[in-house]
């Protein structure tokens, strides 16, 4: 709409009516009837006989006429193939025209302009769409009057200096309430319009609604903060490691119990690491190999046996628990059962002076009476043939009174009873046993008991005494804390994801355009193909990582990358998103470095650590990213006892910020933590640098912290930033890529494949490269459709490249239905999501394999060619 009128709606601006000229047809009867006139003076003369001079005069006459008729007829030419060209011009401006106004009506953000003073001309209808009312009613008039909404005034006094200059400006963001109580988070970015003289003429720009985006974010954040403080709320010691053996999370319950171990206790630290530690420090008191001992504890570890007692560092005693994870981690639980040991000693002592005498005998009746019948665990005296004691606590837990357990034999109370009585009454002869197990009460309920059996002398004779205690509403909570932690994954990734996303769709929408607007320009267009195939690339490895949280990723493709040129196109990418004052500068660019690495995860690495120079410079500086190949000294390796000494690709991002404070450095690793403020942060930015460098087998150190002068030093209290260093091993450079020769056949021919893919986009894709490798492709959209090519071509097909997941009939079921008709049949399986055990069972056949998509042609070719010379 026209906002510059009160009154009138701004409708697009009208290409202006074409000029009306002459048509040769008009213009040349006068041109004739001059020749003519000239003609008519010329015959006079002769006729009259006229002087020589004078005919002389007339001939000059009659060339000059016919030289003004010639140039005459030929600016007529000219003039019409300039009104050929005019035509033209006017239809084509007529087309751009139109279709700017399509793509305006088709989009969800808005679009909008303004004059030299700033006021608004148009505004596209979405924006009203979006709001619900007048746009006037909120932004006002002139772009000037949403001071008013962008809250921050150091925020707008910078936006306001790009607007004064008359430079663009991106992601301004303004919020308000509605009038019906809805919250808006808006975004405007914009272009400054110049004239043909060079002066300002005004912006033209977009916007784009990110309400959704900021509460999503400002809910994650709410999220993270409940879960750190309920994990240093429970009284339990909690820690995670993930499926390699590294720590995650670690509570401050869970170092106090291991206090010569505190300082190892940080994200990042491999399991054997600490256990070496603990060995070096103490924890190992044999005469054997140290490596030995380790080996056992870090087998136990992954077993995730039945939970244990043991007397820790701190002089207390706990109850320690490993369970697995979804993600193939491991979770240990400390629960402290000082006072629980403690009564079990006390209780084991009074029966051993049972004997003694009756005096003794009747204080440790009364003193056992009270500590037994106090205890919130139940306690049982058992013989191997029937229970002889139980508590009150005990026959609550089993669902019975006291007096209905004594003489009871204990399988009756016990799912797999006989088993379990088994397990047990080897206490009896001097080894404990810890073991977890149902009970089967009689009304019918199961309750979940943690059982400790332990030697005892009843009447006489060996017994066994057991301690239960029902942990069915601790396993409740435990997984309902499992359950929480996954969600709270998930809602902290949905706003990075979207970021990315949004970043990488942006990048693939506007070179799409870019190459749109101008296609005869070849150069042009090459470059905006070239960007959008790496934005691909990038959302890729991005559904990678996600299908790696999910276990569902069936390999990790890496390949030989050369890491300067990609260092120089990430300067590219950068500029977009880094801030006006921050300049990048990138050294030591070596053409020899390369790296086994995937390139799309290292270009994220790097980009995580770039934003996050960013955001520590918020008043500018400069970012180096620089790269280097050295060998790291013998410090480097003994801290990082898992990689291989030799060459390394260290690539160093630095920034001029604040640097990291002391007190977090030991936290920057964790999964979700962040120092940023909600809504600007994830936390998943240099867990996944970290990630990146574990793939590659590599590393990631933070070199340079927060450090200051000397006071007595001249720039006392100057920050120095931070530095992160990327290690990855260094390789050879890759031989030069040879040609993709065609795909024949061992008598020659060219394949014939059979392509089955319900994406009509995919399956054109893929014809096309195959169809250029020389195959012979037969489409299909699904398994019934493939069915009936299949037969209708007699079979005679050398391999078939098949979608898994499809319409109708998948796969796995085609495969199943062509392997009847020919069980020699090479199948090529192509998916975006299949978990490794899925993709064993469809390559558990012989002739068949699995690739994951996006597919390049190379990766194609070279999968099918090795899937027909096996």
């Amino acid at each position: 709409m026209d906002v510059a009128s009160a009154d009138e709606p701004i409708r697009p601006p009208v290409t202006a009516a074409p000029v009306h000229r002459p048509a040769l047809s008009e213009r040349l009867p006068g041109t004739l009837a001059g020749l003519t006139g000239v003609g008519s003076i010329l015959a006079l003369a002769v006729a009259g006989q006229a002087s020589l001079p004078v005919a002389g005069a007339l001939a000059a006459v009659t060339g000059f006429a016919l030289w003004g008729a010639w140039r005459t007829a030929a600016t007529t030419r000219a003039l019409a193939r300039c009104e050929t060209e005019l035509r033209r011009t006017q239809d084509h401006l007529r087309t751009v025209h139109g279709r700017a106004h399509d793509f305006i009506a088709a989009s969800s953000n808005w679009f909008w302009e303004t004059g030299a003073d700033h006021r608004y001309l148009y505004v596209s209808e979405q924006l009203t769409a979006i709001l619900g009312c007048d746009p006037r009613s909120v932004f006002g008039d002139s772009l000037l009057d949403l001071a008013a909404l962008a809250g921050d005034e150091a925020t707008w006094a910078e936006y306001r200096g790009d607007i004064d200059a008359g430079r663009p400006f991106r992601d301004l963001e303004v919020g308000f309430d509605a009038a019906d109580g809805r919250k808006f988070v808006l975004r405007l970015s914009a272009v400054p319009v110049l004239g043909a003289d060079g002066r300002f003429r005004g912006y033209r720009g977009c916007g784009v609604d990110a309400t959704a985006e900021t509460l999503a974010l400002v809910e994650a954040r709410f999220m993270q903060a409940v879960m750190h403080d309920a994990l240093d709320s429970i009284s339990e010691g909690f820690v995670l490691f993930s499926a390699d053996g590294r720590l995650l999370i670690c509570n401050e319950h869970y170092r106090r119990a291991y206090p010569n171990l505190a300082d190892l206790l940080t994200p990042g630290r491999s399991f054997a690491d600490i256990l070496r530690a603990a060995a070096e420090r103490g924890g190992y008191e044999g005469d054997g190999d140290i490596g030995s001992w380790v080996e056992q504890r870090l087998n136990r570890h992954l077993r995730h046996s039945a939970p244990v007692d043991g007397l820790l560092s701190d002089g207390r005693w706990y109850r320690i628990s490993e369970h697995a994870t979804g993600t193939g981690g491991v979770v240990k639980i400390l629960m402290d059962i000082t006072e629980l040991k403690t009564r079990e000693e006390e209780l084991a002592g009074q029966t051993t002076r049972l004997e003694r005498t009756v005096d003794a005998l009747r204080e440790s009746e009364r003193r056992y009476r009270q500590l037994v019948e106090l205890a919130p665990y139940g306690i049982v005296i058992w013989d191997r043939a029937a229970l002889r004691f139980a508590n009150t606590a005990a026959a609550s837990i089993l669902g019975v009174d006291a007096a209905g357990l004594e003489g009871a034999p204990l399988a009756r109370f016990l799912d797999h009873g006989v088993a379990l009585e088994a397990t047990l009454a080897t206490a009896a002869d001097g080894e404990s046993r810890r073991v977890e197990c149902d009970a089967l009460r009689p009304s019918g309920e199961h309750r979940h008991l943690e059982v400790g059996a332990t030697p005892v002398v009843y009447r006489g004779e060996p017994a066994v005494l057991l301690v239960l205690n029902d942990i069915t509403d601790r396993r409740r909570v435990e997984g309902e804390l499992q359950r929480a932690q996954k969600m709270e994954a998930v809602g902290r990734m949905a706003g990075g994801i979207a970021h990315e996303f949004n970043n990488m769709l942006t990048a693939i929408g506007g070179f799409a355009r870019l190459a749109e607007r101008n296609p005869g320009d070849a150069p042009r267009v090459l470059t905006c193909v070239q960007e959008i195939a790496k934005a691909s690339e990038r959302a890729a490895a991005l559904t990678g990582q996600l299908l790696d949280f999910s276990h569902r990723r069936v390999t990790d493709e890496r390949e030989v990358v050369a890491v300067g040129p990609l260092l120089r196109d990430l300067r590219v990418f950068l500029k977009p998103l880094l801030s006006a004052g921050i300049a990048v500068a990138i050294t030591g660019a070596d053409e020899t470095a390369h790296a086994l690495v995937n390139p799309v995860t290292l270009n994220q690495a790097l980009l995580n650590l770039a934003l996050n120079a960013r955001d520590a410079m918020p008043d500018g500086g400069t970012l180096t990213i620089a790269l280097t190949v050295e060998t790291p000294d013998a410090a480097f390796f003994a801290r990082h006892a898992g990689l291989k000494p030799g060459r390394y690709v260290v690539i160093r991002v630095s920034d001029q910020g604040a640097g990291v404070p002391a007190a977090i450095r030991d936290r920057i690793w964790e999964p979700f933590f962040t120092s940023k403020e909600p809504g600007k942060g994830t936390g998943l930015g240099l867990w996944m640098v970290y990630g990146t460098a574990q793939q590659a087998g590599g590393a990631v150190e933070l070199e340079r912290g927060e450090r200051e002068r000397p006071a007595a030093t001249p720039g006392a209290g100057e920050r120095t930033g931070a530095t992160f260093a990327l290690y990855l091993p260094a390789v050879d450079p890759p031989p030069a890529p040879a040609g993709l020769d065609p795909l024949i056949v061992a008598e020659g021919e060219s394949a014939a494949i059979l392509l089955v893919d319900d994406e009509q986009a995919v399956r054109t894709y893929l014809r096309l490269a195959l169809e250029e490798a020389g195959c012979v492709v037969t489409e299909a959209a699904d398994g019934l459709e493939a069915l009936e090519r299949y037969d209708a071509a007699g079979g005679l097909f050398d391999a078939v490249v098949s979608d898994v997941s499809m319409p109708r009939m998948n796969g796995p079921d085609l495969a199943r239905a062509l392997e009847e008709r020919n069980p020699h049949l090479r199948i090529l399986f192509l998916t975006g999501y299949a978990s490794k055990e899925t993709a064993a069972g469809l390559m558990a056949q012989p002739g068949r394999q699995v690739v994951m998509k996006p597919v390049t042609p190379e990766r194609l070719l070279q999968a099918l060619r090795g899937l027909l010379a096996d």
